[in-house]
């Protein structure tokens, strides 16, 4: 790889520069006399009060063209505190506002040194009085143009967690590493030494580890380019004296576009970028349940694949395995030569495809087909948009680009092209082809395929968008390499979820992608962490890739259950796939696994009945699922209002002050939260692994709370501790930590309303409830689990959210529980919110956690099972 680094300094104060003491909502530079490269310009602006915009761009270098960035809002004022045009330096107060984002609380300014290179150094204030440094760019070696891009250094705090960038590589401490920003096919890559991955999201988080006696650490910041070309992080692995130790940025084409955002805590600085680019999408309710894999029966020509897939539900039953949704792999458009030819239907394996999403639509399963933005030179609609220009351009032969791309079977390419969804006659073609599957039935789209690996920067696209973007490229035909591949990604997820809410404007639109950039997720709300392979070490990585994921705002995600590729898993490995996959947020089965006998992979694939010697044990983690379905639809509820993550890093919010946490045995382990706070995940991730040593996490050093073993023997264990619990094969570790408010249903597929688009589908068809002889029950039925101290006079709040779980504006029920501990337990609960009905009216069951032989004073007391619950009433 060549070597361009080309220092860009000899910046000057512009004529109009404002005095020490003015109060701007901007800050130049511009290139002067003496420039290292001429006509560049550096600008500084707030966004909001906690976040810092710097823009640098300059001949051949435009500012990146991209629609990552929702927030319109006006840049805030702040104050030029000090300036010396003669010394080149200047000193820039943060925005007097404080940002109700921030939670710090904190005095900031930056220090801007521009007599060689440009050096910025954010500072702010200690509980002592004396400024610190957050973080800081390297001297003499700041700002640097590379061949078609540019080249950014800052120092590194080595003790630092480094957190994020999307979708990456365990362990979850991305320091000392390097890592491509972009997204590839990474089929079966390994969860702890592969990269690139499938996304392509430049958002690095950097916090500090809490330490003993340290009650004021200094903030956590983030660094977000908006860019969608293709770039690299290195985070400490690259050493060269003088310099010693630092992170660089490379980003391969365009001008600069870099926010810092800084907060008390990853919590607050993740809330903070969900203000920038935009919240994650609320899922619906559908989407968490147990969600099944077409692939494989969706192959087979001898049975028909419908045939197969009509008898799903039948297999459910029998097996007492719940299930809300089925995902039709590609095999619904394969030709008579084996490929697969995107919008066309094999009417030989799917004879009546409408009937049978009626069929699967009449025992509760929701269809989402599988779509991909590329077609085979032979599709029958390959020549139509070879000469609409609705494929990239070589420009090199003036001639539409056509390459080689994966067709039928594993490792099997023809060749094709990927569609230019930036020209018009590329968008209508996607639109046309999402809209032939909406009239059969479909609930949603499933945009596979979508990393847009071209293979040449240089190619050009289209650019002829029809929406107005955050930042448009100059008009005509542009460089793939400027606008992004991913660019298209996002225009897919776009084109697929406007077509939904057209068609189904009352719905909420169900768009699941593979690959995306930042954009991408203002269009789709669930991804998950493409095809991996089959093994232990796999699973095991792909818990940090889900934690890094949610602090990346890919908060509705999860992995293949039981591996994508490879081999079968073996009963052991598959139910403790299972176990960890029933704790996030996204939870499916989905494998290709074809054999020499069977490439249709049809008898070789991963199902929840296909050992029946450990069938009790995936049910039962199956139907935990579904008990707590209401929880996880209100932790969904918390990720779209707040950017909280379903599977937070045990570090999350009040905890990241304990020093426990960043001891490599923590910080290397598995654990994590669902629902900071709340509950805690102890998956056994390891061969024969059937006891867990756990470490406890304190939300304070004074914190004297305990945490609650959901399973045999029910042991109780303080924060700050480190204890031991029971996994074996029939289940995985679980606690729930003191004052938490859990509400749970029951443990099958239930509907939340007797009528409208809770019941009935976008074909027309009504689910079939148990009383008239279906699977799916009434959503009428609210278990509440608390978890009060044994110590007296502690009071605990916690609240949750119910909705329809499919409405796009839905009517909310937001409910506020209330205890306090004593020789018995008083209970309190009132509505928040009270817009939605919910048919469980407004009984909830107490459920005291097991051994508590306390009451809940003044309810009534039920039999539930082997259980004892207590009646209260919603006021």
């Amino acid at each position: 790889m060549p070597i361009v680094e080309r220092e860009l300094s000899g910046f000057v104060l512009p004529a109009d520069a404002p005095k020490a003491g003015a109060t701007v909502t901007s800050f130049t530079l511009v290139g002067g006399s003496k420039a290292s490269s001429a006509g560049f310009t550096y600008t500084l602006t707030f966004p909001l009060g906690n976040a810092l915009k710097i823009l640098l761009t300059g001949p051949n270098r435009p500012a990146p063209p991209h629609d990552n960035v929702v927030l319109r809002a006006a840049p805030l004022e702040f104050k030029v505190v000090a300036l010396d045009a003669a010394k080149s330096i200047a000193t820039l107060a943060f925005p007097l506002a404080a940002s109700p984002l921030d939670g710090a609380a904190k005095t900031r300014e930056i220090r801007l040194d521009w007599s060689d290179s440009i050096l910025l150094d954010v500072w702010e204030k200690g509980a002592s009085g004396a400024y610190v440094r957050v973080l800081g760019d390297l001297p003499a070696r700041s700002y640097a143009l590379t061949s078609h891009g540019i080249m950014r250094h800052w120092w590194i705090e080595r003790d630092n967690l480094h957190l994020g960038l999307g979708e990456k590589a365990g362990p979850i401490d991305l320091t000392a590493r390097s890592f491509q920003i972009h997204g590839t096919d990474a089929a079966c890559y390994d969860t702890f030494e592969g990269d690139p991955l499938y996304k392509h999201t430049p958002y690095l988080v950097s916090t500090p580890r809490a330490k003993p006696g340290v009650s004021d650490p200094v903030s956590s910041y983030a660094i977000y380019h908006a860019s969608n070309s293709v770039g690299q992080w290195d985070l400490g692995r690259h050493h060269d004296d003088p310099w010693g130790y630092f992170k660089t940025y490379i980003q391969d084409y365009g001008g600069l576009e870099e926010w810092v955002l800084l907060g008390k805590g990853v919590k607050q600085v993740t809330r903070t970028w969900a203000e920038v680019v935009g919240r994650p999408k609320l899922v619906g309710r559908d989407w968490l349940g147990y969600l099944a894999s077409g692939m494989g029966l969706g192959e087979s020509d001898e049975p028909i694949a419908q045939e197969l897939l009509a008898e799903w539900p039948a297999l459910c039953k029998k097996y007492d395995i719940p299930c809300s949704a089925i995902h039709f792999s590609s095999g619904y458009t394969v030709g008579d030569d084996g490929n697969r030819y995107v919008f066309t239907m094999n009417t030989k394996r799917y004879p009546d495809f409408k009937g049978l999403l009626g069929t699967l639509h009449k025992q509760g399963i929701k269809v989402v087909p599988n779509i991909k933005p590329y077609i085979l030179a032979t599709h029958p609609q390959f020549q139509g948009l070879y000469d609409a220009n609705a494929l990239f351009l070589n420009k090199q032969i003036d001639s539409p680009v056509v390459t080689r791309i994966w067709s039928s079977g594993v490792g099997v390419s023809a060749k094709g092209s990927w569609s230019d969804l930036t020209s018009k006659a590329g968008r209508e073609w996607w639109r046309a082809g999402v809209q032939s599957l909406i009239d059969l039935g479909v609930d949603g789209m499933w945009n596979d395929n979508n990393e847009y690996y071209l293979h040449d920067d240089e190619f050009l696209c289209q650019n002829d968008l029809e929406h107005e973007v955050a930042v448009a490229a100059a008009p005509g035909p542009a460089a793939v390499g400027l606008v992004g591949r991913m660019f298209n990604t996002e225009i897919m997820g776009k084109v697929s979820h406007d077509t939904l809410v057209k068609n189904n404007p009352e719905r909420r639109p169900y768009v699941l992608t593979r690959s995306a950039n930042v954009g991408a997720f203002k269009y789709a709300n669930s991804t998950w962490t493409g095809d991996n392979e089959t093994s232990w070490k796999n699973l095991r990585g792909s818990q940090p890739i889900q934690l890094n994921a949610g602090i990346s705002l890919m908060q509705s995600t999860g992995s293949d259950v039981g591996g994508f590729g490879g081999p079968l898993p073996t009963p052991e490995l598959f139910t403790r796939w299972v176990q960890l996959g029933v704790t996030h947020a996204r939870f499916c089965i989905h494998a290709f696994k074809p054999t020499p006998d069977d490439p249709s992979g049809a008898s070789c694939t991963n199902l929840p009945w296909m050992y029946p010697e450990v069938l009790p044990a995936i049910r039962d983690a199956i139907k935990w699922r579904y008990e707590y379905l209401p929880y996880f639809n209100s932790l969904m509820w918390d990720s779209h209002t707040d950017a909280e993550p379903t599977n937070a890093w045990l570090g999350w919010g009040e905890f990241a002050n304990d020093p426990a946490l960043y001891t490599p045995t923590v910080l290397e382990g598995f654990d994590a939260w669902i629902g900071a706070g709340r509950l805690l995940s102890v998956p056994a991730l390891f061969e024969g692994e059937l006891v867990r040593d756990v470490y406890l996490p304190k939300a304070s050093a004074d914190d004297d709370s305990l945490y609650f073993d959901l399973h045999a023997p029910y042991g109780r264990h303080a924060a700050g501790t480190t204890a031991r619990v029971s996994t074996p094969l029939e289940h995985m570790g679980l606690l729930a930590r003191e004052g938490a408010v859990i509400p749970v249903g029951k443990n099958y597929h239930t509907v939340t309303q007797l009528s409208g688009p809770a019941r009935t589908t976008i074909d027309g068809v009504d689910i079939q409830l148990e009383s008239e002889g279906g699977v799916v029950g009434l959503d009428d039925y609210r278990g509440v689990q608390i978890f009060p101290s044994p110590k007296p006079g502690k009071t605990y709040i916690g609240t949750w959210t119910e909705d329809d779980g499919i409405s796009a504006d839905p009517a909310k029920a937001v409910v506020e529980v209330s205890y306090t501990s004593g020789a018995d337990i008083e209970v309190a609960a009132k509505w928040v919110d009270s817009a939605f009905k919910p048919l469980w009216g407004k009984t909830l069951h107490i459920l005291l956690p097991f051994g508590d032989r306390r009451t809940v004073k003044g309810a009534k007391a039920v039999a539930l099972g082997d259980r004892v619950a207590y009646l209260v009433a919603v006021q």
